[in-house]
Formats: structure tokens, sequence, C-alpha cells
């Protein structure tokens, strides 16, 4: 999955930090619901954190690495909530559960709490590093050397890092004790110190994986679910990367080739990206890329020449950049142009967006819990050969499967339960997300998950990715969140706003 911010629409907003203790500034009738609660065992203290001038609240929370022995080890879980702003509030919090997996919740915090201002009025916005990432323990890895801009052009996971990273990291974690379950009871052990009884639960990408897992073994202490691009245990990832990746891809060309202004831009669109993944099959080609660019810069802008290096761009390099550029209507949205260049001989707007995806998303976060909960959740459960079956004849191929399953054969192996990929079913009120277009978890996964979950509303987002923003008409989406967390329920929800989404038009210049 391999996301971070990327679902995440940041809007302005002011927030107060006049409340203490979530369990002691509720009012009345809040005060009254939860009296029968014991008294808070975590209390959290003023604190700065980056990215926000306002004073929130931080603590840590102590729970054993190992679980079940409840020996040996214990590892600290960092904790930050945002008070709510208003007078008349309520005793279940809003929890933002980041992608990746990997991301770190507690730094997303200061962005969601701008995206879920008005929710924040109400309740409190919890965050909890969940264990292996941010401030809890991190399992971090370095995959790529900063000082040889050809080494983010290589493997995924490179081998020879992996092996290092696993020794480093053996010496103060079982690496086999970072899965999904674990996690979502460490969770619920931070919920019962917190002294909230139910939490309204938000999941982007893999973070609805760890939500669904916290809804099948904790229902009782779920109050609501939002769900936006939604990855079930059953989604064995990266086998079905390639097809999603296809799905999208071929969206993308048909909305370019319906769009007046793209299609007379881009008039041979198809037959020219086939033309560029032909030519990259052939053997890589050798680009010179700016050292520092950013993805938010202007590709076609003039730099010294000692701001670049000669690189090398693989097919499975190329490829990638555009899978990711999918993940965002705004990336997907310039992907006809970067194809278009290339097909007319300049990778370089390709390569130096190849780049960028490596230093900024794929070589950050922790990458060792990603291994451990993906060598244990996903890899193994992949059937020999139906990966490679399902990414024949792909724009994508099956590299990530075989880069991947190859970086697993060097991790420890977790044991996970024997149901984890039945099916998640539950009563809870569950609002989910999907856009059209999204290339990794595509509107057919909502609607399988959907199936077990009688209280749910499934809703597929026009010209959405993976995430939302940049959409016109967003706002939509986040009117339905206010409204369905304050509702608690998805029935008579007004869902007709989103039909008035839509794509901002097509990038055809540089």
């Amino acid at each position: 999955m391999r996301t971070t911010l990327i679902i995440v629409i940041t809007l302005l907003a002011s927030m107060s930090a006049t409340q203490e203790n979530p369990a002691q500034l509720q009012s009345a009738k809040t005060q009254q619901s939860v009296k029968t609660l014991p008294s808070p065992l975590l209390v959290l203290s003023p604190c700065n954190i980056e990215g926000t001038s306002e004073k929130v609240k931080c603590g840590t929370y102590e729970v054993y690495e190992n679980r079940n022995s409840k020996k040996g080890r214990k590892i600290t879980l960092k904790v930050v909530v945002f008070p709510a702003t208003g007078k008349d509030h309520e005793p279940d919090p809003f929890v933002y559960i980041p992608g990746g997996p990997g991301s770190s919740a507690t730094e997303d915090a200061p962005y969601v709490a701008q995206q879920f201002a008005k929710i924040r009025e109400r309740r409190d916005l919890l965050f909890v590093d969940q264990r292996g990432t941010g401030g809890s323990h991190p399992l971090n890895c370095n995959f790529f050397n900063a000082a040889d801009i050809q080494s983010y052009f290589g493997y995924f996971f490179p081998l020879e890092d992996v092996r290092k990273c696993r020794e480093q990291l053996e010496q103060k974690a079982n690496l086999t004790l970072y899965t999904t379950p674990i996690a979502m009871d460490d969770l619920d052990e931070v919920r019962a110190a917190l002294g909230y009884e139910r939490l309204n639960l938000f999941g982007g990408s893999y973070g609805t994986r760890a939500s669904l897992v916290y809804l099948k073994q904790h229902p009782t202490h779920v109050r609501t679910v939002t769900l936006q691009g939604v990855a079930p245990t059953n989604q064995y990832m990266p086998m079905d990367f390639a097809q999603g990746m296809e799905r999208a891809l071929q969206g993308i060309l048909a909305e370019c080739g319906a769009d007046e202004t793209c299609n007379r831009a881009f008039p041979n669109l198809r037959a020219e990206t086939k033309a560029v993944l032909e030519r990259l099959l052939q053997g890589p080609v050798e680009v010179n890329v700016r050292k520092n660019f950013d993805r938010g810069g202007d590709a076609s802008a003039a730099a010294n020449t000692e701001d670049r290096v000669k690189v090398k761009l693989s097919r499975d390099l190329a490829v990638e950049a555009v899978r990711y550029m999918l993940y965002h209507p705004g990336g997907a949205s310039r992907a006809p142009l970067l194809l278009h260049e290339a097909a007319q001989g300049n990778f370089v707007p390709l390569a130096e967006n190849a780049l960028s995806y490596r230093r900024n998303l794929v070589g950050t976060g922790a990458n060792g819990m990603y291994l451990s909960v993906t060598c244990a959740e996903d890899l193994p459960w992949i059937k020999s050969g139906e990966g490679e079956r399902l990414a024949a004849n792909t724009f994508l191929g099956d590299y990530r499967l075989r880069q991947q399953r190859e970086a697993c054969t060097l991790w420890p192996r977790a044991t996970i339960p024997r149901d984890y990929s039945e099916p998640v079913r539950g009563s809870a009120p569950v609002l989910i997300l999907t856009g059209e277009w999204d290339p990794v978890t595509p509107p057919s996964n909502g609607d399988a998950t959907a199936r077990h979950l009688p209280n749910s509303l499934h809703v597929i987002v026009p010209h959405g990715a993976h995430g939302f923003g940049g959409l016109e008409g967003i706002n939509c989406i986040q009117r339905l969140n206010t409204e369905f967390v304050e509702k608690g329920t998805v029935k008579g929800l007004d869902t007709s706003c989103v039909k008035n989404i839509r794509r901002k038009g097509f990038s055809v210049k540089l």
C-alpha cells in the first residue's frame, strides 16, 4: 500500500487548546455516560508537536511486546490527543489509523485535525502510533543511499539492506510481534487507559485493514467505522497490484480521451502508452535528473548542470512512478502528459517523479514494520504462480511481487490467527469510501467488504483515486464524514452531492 498523507485532504482550521485530560473535561451528559468507567490510567500532558502551533495533549503508554506471555520486553506507545474544541463534548473520540503499513498517526495528526475540524468540535481526535511506527518503538530501515541517486532506482527492497536491517532490529525487537491483530489489542488497551468506552474509527488504506481487525476483536468498543480505500485481510498484497493499476490506468486514459482538452493534446495516448512500455522492455533509459527534484515543481524548469546526475531508468521504476501518480487525482491528471513526453523520448519527468516517490514515499515510514506485517499477513498466502498470472500483459508486470517475495524470505514470519482472512462481520455502522479509479484498493473491495456488514454504505467517489484531494466538490465527502460520525448511522445519509464531484482537468504542458 505504502501510503502516508496521500489520502489526507488538508484544510485550514483554527483549533482550541483549552481542554485537559479527555475524561476530565466532558459535558455533564458525557460525564454521566462514562461515570461507571474506571479512572484513566493514562494522564496526558500539554505538549507541542510539529505541524501545529497549538498545544495538544501527549503521553506514552507501555505494553508488553509479547502480549500473550506478558513477560519480557515492554515497548512504549506514543499517544496524542487533539481535544474537542466546542462546548458540547461527546465521550467517544475520533481515531485516525494511517496507511502504510508503517506510517505514523501522530506525524499525520496536525493535517488530520485540519481535515476533521468539524468532527473535532464535539469529539477528541485520538492518535496512537502503532507498535513499530513513529514514536512507538519504530522498526525503521535505511534502504537507500542519499549520496548515490542511482540507489533509488534499484530494488523496491534492496536485499542486502533488508538483511542488515533485520540484524539491527533484532537486537531490540522480536520482529514476529508486530502484526495487525497484536497492534489492535494495543489500541484497545490505550482506549481503556484513557477512559474511553467506544471509538469512532477512521482508517485509510492499510488503516482500513487495521480498523476491520479492531472491529473483529473489540466490537463492543466501536461506535462507527469509516473506511477509505478498503484493504481487507484477504487482499493478499501485492498479488493484485498489477490488475488494480491496469484498471485505473485504462480508466484515466479513457477519461483523457473523453476530455476535449486532453484528447486534443494527446490524440494518440493509448498508442503512446504502449510505445513507452515497449521501449522500457528493451532495457533501461539513461536520463539526467535533478538531484533535489520535488513532485510539486516544474519538471521542465532549467537547472544547473551541477544539480543533475545521470541515472538509468528501468521499466520497473518507470511504471512504479506511473502507479504512484494514480494514487491521487492530481497525479493521475498529470499521468497522460508524462506518458506523452516519454513517448516523444523525454523520460526525464517520469524519472524525476520515480526518484521523488522512492525518496519521499517508499524510503520513509517504518519499513521493518511493513515487512513484519506483509511477510506474515500477505505474501505467504499468495499461491505460486497466481500473482504472475494476474500480472501478465499488464503495464506494471510482476516486478513488485517478485521483489517483495524475495525480501520476505529474509524476514521472520509471524503467526496470525487461523481465521484472519475471513470476512469481518459486525453490526457497527460503517461508511465505506472508494475512488472510482483507485489503483490499489478498487471499488470491488468496498463491495465485498460491505456484503458482510449489514449497517454499511459504500460510496464510490467519481474520478477519485486512493485519495480524493484536488477534486472539485470534494467538500461533499467531508460533509458525509461529519454527518455519519455525528448521527452514528448510515441510514438517511444524503449522498446526492457525490454525483457533482468532478476532476479539475488534465495537465497538458510541463
